[in-house]
């Protein structure tokens, strides 16, 4: 059933007040920049969330901190500040504020300088730095919401890799790609060949391109199974989950290979960061097309080209067997599909079918937690008493025909 304008202005809009907007910054960690993005006494990173702008940086002794883009002063961009002793100075007049949003010094003020210091208001900021991402809690409140410890936040960094891009789409249109078993093998058939080769389980999405679908709720959002029928009476189970609001955690393409999440948090209305955690729980990860990023604030490539160009799609290349001429990557694929979207997608006239439930599902999720925000409630998906990150284990394999999937997941 088609969303009516109501509805989808409720789910994808985030700015100036709108209810999706507020009930995330209060209910949710926001991966906010990569690690690595960030530099001891290095240049701070602009950060824009959920349409406000602020400053990511990483103290003299390694600690790292979100705070307000302006100064509090005469509101300058603290993006041109000095990093040092611990802290950001303002290059206008010298005023610094410390790793936790606090100004600590104020030298053009006469008098006692530590007492106007304490005086001076701004907005502080809980982070959290795990699993290669600065994370930040935008909420009001002296108590945070649970930090979604999914299954690679602890582990070493030489088991994951951590890449992500700016995209100019609202961020719900790759929340639904994550969740969208059936283009994987459309869409994605080409990339799949190059990186899988022919042995890999995952080309079996391939070649049969309509998987029957089969859910499961769980505290934290959703497992569903993409089911597909192979020969000789096997059927080839990808068991993926969706973590509320966008943690699309993706199965090993094979035994013991790595798993991805996929999410994509708003940066405002019409744009979001689209980011890509490449890992394996059970060994060193090493190089893989996810972890050989050049740049973890702007990779994978977006479309070399724009609307009127087909997004820069390479037509050779198709008459040459690719299947969608976006060879860059599989992230640039799915960016190309979000662009042809529109900057917010037009839910309220789809034609949808059978293989749409996980994306139905991920849209009934969120609207349901705005609504709750609205009526005054924690959303149930947020503060849930069996809420257990870590057990969002997606995995995959070919079992014989008739057999439960859970018995899949219940071995992960």
């Amino acid at each position: 059933m088609a969303m009516t304008v109501e509805e989808n202005d409720l789910l994808t809009r985030v700015e100036r007040g709108a209810p999706m907007g507020e009930m995330i910054r209060q209910h949710y960690w926001i991966p906010a920049v990569p690690s690595a993005r960030l530099e001891a006494d290095g240049a701070p990173v602009l950060v824009r969330l959920l349409g406000s702008d602020y400053v990511a940086f990483r103290t003299t002794d390694g600690r790292s901190g979100l705070i307000d883009e302006r100064c509090p002063h005469r509101k300058t961009s603290m993006m041109m500040a000095r990093n040092e002793h611990n802290g950001l100075r303002c290059i206008f007049h010298g005023w610094k504020v410390d790793v936790e949003g606090k100004v600590v010094e104020a030298p053009n003020q006469v008098g006692d300088q530590a007492q106007f210091c304490k005086r001076v208001k701004t907005s502080q900021y809980g982070v959290e730095e795990r699993g290669g991402i600065v994370w930040v809690w935008l909420g009001k409140g002296d108590t945070p919401p649970r930090f979604p410890d999914l299954p690679f936040t602890h582990l070493p960094a030489d088991q994951r890799s951590v890449t992500s891009v700016e995209v100019p789409t609202n961020w719900v249109q790759g929340v639904e790609a994550s969740m969208d078993s059936s283009h994987v093998g459309v869409l994605h058939e080409s990339t799949t060949q190059i990186t899988a080769g022919g042995g890999n389980e995952r080309m079996h999405m391939t070649k049969a391109l309509a998987p029957r679908l089969e859910f499961e709720e769980r505290p934290y959002g959703y497992r569903y199974a993409a089911l597909r029928d192979l020969p000789d009476d096997k059927v080839y189970a990808r068991v993926n989950n969706f973590v509320m609001p966008w943690y699309g955690i993706i199965c090993a393409p094979d035994a013991n290979g790595p798993s991805t999440v996929f999410f994509s948090t708003p940066i405002d209305d019409v744009t979001h960061r689209a980011w890509f955690v490449h890992f394996n729980p059970t060994r060193k990860l090493g190089m893989t097309v996810m972890s050989a990023t050049p740049d973890v604030w702007n990779f994978p490539p977006l479309p070399p080209g724009t609307r009127a160009t087909a997004f820069g799609q390479n037509r050779d290349l198709m008459k040459r067997g690719h299947a969608t001429g976006f060879h860059q990557h599989l992230g640039t694929e799915d960016f190309a599909m979000f662009l042809g979207q529109g900057p917010i997608a037009d839910r309220t006239n789809e034609q949808l079918c059978s293989a749409d439930g996980a994306v139905l599902r991920v849209r009934a999720l969120l609207l349901k937690s705005a609504r709750e925000f609205i009526a005054g409630k924690t959303p149930t998906l947020a503060d849930n008493p069996e809420l257990d990150y870590s057990r969002a284990i997606s995995i995959g394999g070919v079992l014989p025909a008739g057999t439960d999937w859970r018995v899949l997941a219940e071995t992960a």
